[in-house]
């Protein structure tokens, strides 16, 4: 879920978050994780009346070149420390952790080791290697054709490209909130959920539909690059993309979109404009299945 947006299926490499917050220093708590990988802050917002805790996660902007397997297994291990509840002071090392908590921070190498073992037993396309090798776009498009990515997929291509292809990932998150709408009169979070009513956290005069506007037409971007040398590969997707708002081929299909080093494109430039509020990327475009709203 992205910070206002919708509830969607959780994939294993967009981390999630929740609604739109402004801090209240009795109400909120926040700690900020900052090792040299990754950077992670989240957020504690207490609802005093239900006795509910929403934990929000929000990494970096910017994710500069960095061995993608590492970068990952450091964040999911420091989001299960920090929902089980392991003070800031240790997992920043400032403080020798308890014995407890040592057996938390094993468990949770534990369910890392799972994931991992889940993400690499992900079958890959034979043409989606071919591609790691591939620096022609009519080569690349050809081999795209057809092809249906799922967050598994996605996190298993990153993994493959590092481990096997030399490749580092770079990462670049644009949130543009909806113009005109003043972020003071905003719940601390809500969300949209799947029958249309809006779930808030903190007082807010806005209605259900004002919110829902707010959701809807807050632009968020984010484009993965796997890099080596002078030769990437970026698939970058937004928040309307994923929510099946934007037709492809005659239907409102979740996708992504694909650019390369071989469409003739400076790197920067391609970041200049997904950073921009109205991108203009020539693309190829990739169906994303098992997450977002698919048709029916």
């Amino acid at each position: 879920m992205g910070k206002g947006d919708r509830k969607t299926r959780k994939g294993k490499i967009f981390n999630s978050s929740f609604g739109k917050k402004r801090p209240r220093k009795k109400e909120l708590h926040e700690n900020k994780i900052q090792g040299d990988e990754p950077k992670l802050v989240s957020t504690f917002i207490f609802n005093k009346k239900t006795g509910e805790t929403l934990i929000s996660f929000r990494g970096e902007d910017i994710i500069k070149p960095v061995d993608p397997v590492k970068y990952y297994k450091d964040n999911f291990i420091v989001k299960q420390m920090i929902m089980r509840g392991i003070p800031k002071e240790e997992l920043n090392g400032k403080t020798k952790p308890s014995d407890k908590n040592m057996e938390i921070f094993i468990e949770a190498n534990q369910l890392w080791n799972k994931q991992y073992t889940q993400i690499k037993k992900t079958p890959i396309p034979e043409n989606l290697i071919k591609l790691l090798s591939t620096t022609k776009k009519a080569d690349q498009e050809k081999l795209l054709k057809g092809v249906e990515l799922t967050p598994d997929l996605i996190a298993a291509l990153i993994f493959e490209a590092s481990e096997k292809h030399g490749y580092r990932m770079s990462q670049y998150r644009t949130d543009i909130p909806q113009k005109g709408i003043d972020e003071s009169d905003l719940p601390k979070a809500f969300m949209e959920q799947e029958d249309g009513t809006v779930k808030k956290f903190g007082k807010s005069d806005l209605s259900d539909g004002q919110l829902k506007q707010a959701i809807q037409h807050r632009r968020v971007t984010i484009g993965k690059f796997l890099e080596r040398g002078d030769v990437w590969h970026c698939f970058f997707t937004n928040y309307k993309s994923l929510r099946g708002e934007e037709k492809w081929l005659g239907k409102k299909q979740p996708h992504y979109h694909y650019v390369s080093s071989g469409f003739g494109l400076e790197k920067k430039k391609v970041i200049k404009e997904l950073r921009s509020e109205n991108y203009n990327i020539k693309n190829f475009h990739v169906a994303l299945k098992g997450y977002g709203n698919q048709p029916e």
